[in-house]
């Protein structure tokens, strides 16, 4: 009788353990292939897989090839920089050698940008990487043009020394301050996500671009004449470039702003929209996404540098 319970105890023991075993086979089971406890596959997480982060999958073909655009002018941009950097090493004064090292910084910020794409407000990425933050891409930004900015005035100061023309050190000195409180209009912009933040930004870029086309058509007949070939066609340039701001991008964030206003869009808090735009974007690979960005992104990353460059040699 005592035998015969310690059998039945035995078994029962044995059975024990392999109830255990099973539940934790089905747990390892349920771990590994991503199972849930009713023997369902979970639906997939929304972290991308390792290599999702190094390719572009399931992208548009137009995306591809903007995309690579922009990679090999961006190289391009480096490269020509270093160029320039070694022509004039050593022949360079003050005024070249400032003009060169915020050109290197905006030729620069510009390859990282053009690498890694985002639209500010609508948190919007090509790729799902923490450099593809808003907050970083913008403070990226910030610099860039703010060196940029730089160039523009000491270009004018030095367009004021050489034709004796006074009047253009104002000029000159009141650039920087215009361009600082261009960016505090994008900082509300991107943090508020309020567009109207943006079309006074773009406004005051359109008065800038009108100062230098002024300030090249008040000196013209002062400089020298083989010179004068290149002012005209700076004049020209600025000129058309404030008039296609205010024809094209104003009225476009205007038009983002009123039907943002419409709809009944909450605006952020500056600690909400700090936040929001540090953690908050949207990987997008379809071409209809990106297509009203690309004009404005192609010739900010190709033409933008070249005229930074420029700088250097006037």
């Amino acid at each position: 009788m005592l035998q015969n319970e310690r059998l039945v105890a035995s078994v029962e023991q044995a059975l024990d353990e392999s109830s255990r075993w099973q539940d934790d086979a089905s747990f390892i089971v349920m771990f590994r292939f991503d199972y849930d406890a009713t023997g369902y596959r979970r639906p997939a997480t929304a972290e991308p897989e390792p290599l999702e982060e190094l390719a572009l999958r399931g992208a548009d073909k137009p995306i591809l090839w903007w995309w690579s655009f922009l990679f090999l002018v961006s190289a391009g941009n480096l490269v020509l920089w270093v160029v320039i950097a070694r022509e004039v090493h050593g022949l360079a004064d003050g005024y070249v050698a400032q003009q060169l090292l915020l050109s290197g910084i905006f030729a620069v910020a510009c390859a990282f940008r053009s690498m890694l794409p985002r639209v500010d407000l609508e948190r919007q990425c090509l790729w799902n990487s923490p450099l593809s933050s808003i907050f970083v891409g913008r403070s990226v930004a910030t610099v860039a043009e703010l060196s940029f900015a730089g160039q523009c005035a000491l270009f004018i100061l030095k367009l004021s020394a050489l034709t004796g023309n006074a009047s253009l050190q104002v000029v000159g000195w009141s650039i920087v301050p215009l361009v600082l409180l261009a960016q505090l209009c994008c900082w509300y912009a991107v943090i508020s996500l309020n567009h109207l933040g943006h079309a006074i930004e773009e406004i005051l870029w359109s008065a800038l671009a009108f100062v230098m086309a002024f300030s090249l058509g008040l000196t013209l007949g002062q400089v020298p004449a083989d010179s004068r070939i290149l002012s005209m066609f700076g004049m020209v340039a600025c000129a058309g470039g404030a008039l296609l701001m205010l024809a094209v991008d104003v009225p476009m964030y205007l038009a983002r702003w009123r039907h943002a206003r419409n709809s009944g869009v909450r605006y952020l808090s500056m600690m909400e929209g700090l936040r929001d735009a540090l953690q908050r974007r949207r990987v997008a690979h379809r071409w209809c996404d990106w297509r009203p960005e690309v004009p404005w992104m192609s010739l900010y990353f190709s033409v933008g540098v070249w005229l930074s460059l420029c700088f250097v040699f006037v």
